[in-house]
């Protein structure tokens, strides 16, 4: 992954990750014994996710409102756009969280209009 200037910032696997805040119902798998997630909280996290581009954090506003001080003052937020998810009425706003070591990495902008 290269920033705008062309440097090298980052070679590997690259992930989406999209965050969402509230509360979720936790079941445990009979066969494995490992916890598993389900409710509304996680279906959102899943369509913000799902606007991410391999290798970006994607939040929600409501996360973004539930960030402490110490959080934000590590991280690079920006707003990314509004988005149309799957099963949400209006447009959401999304934001991209970034560690200040990474803050010059860049996501080419193209990609991201296809996605909204």
């Amino acid at each position: 992954l290269l920033d705008v200037e062309g440097n090298l910032l980052w070679r590997g696997l690259r992930i989406r990750i999209g965050v969402h805040v509230g509360e979720a119902r936790v079941e445990i798998d009979p066969l494995t014994l490992k916890a598993d997630y389900f409710g509304p909280t996680i279906n959102y996290a899943a369509r913000v996710e799902s606007k991410a581009l391999g290798g970006q954090v994607l939040l929600s506003e409501a996360t973004l409102r539930y960030l402490g001080d110490d959080l934000r003052s590590s991280l690079t937020l920006a707003e990314v756009g509004n988005f149309t998810l799957r099963g949400i009425v209006q447009p959401q706003t999304l934001f991209s969280a970034t560690p200040q070591e990474l803050r010059n990495r860049a996501f080419p902008a193209e990609a991201v209009d296809l996605l909204c």
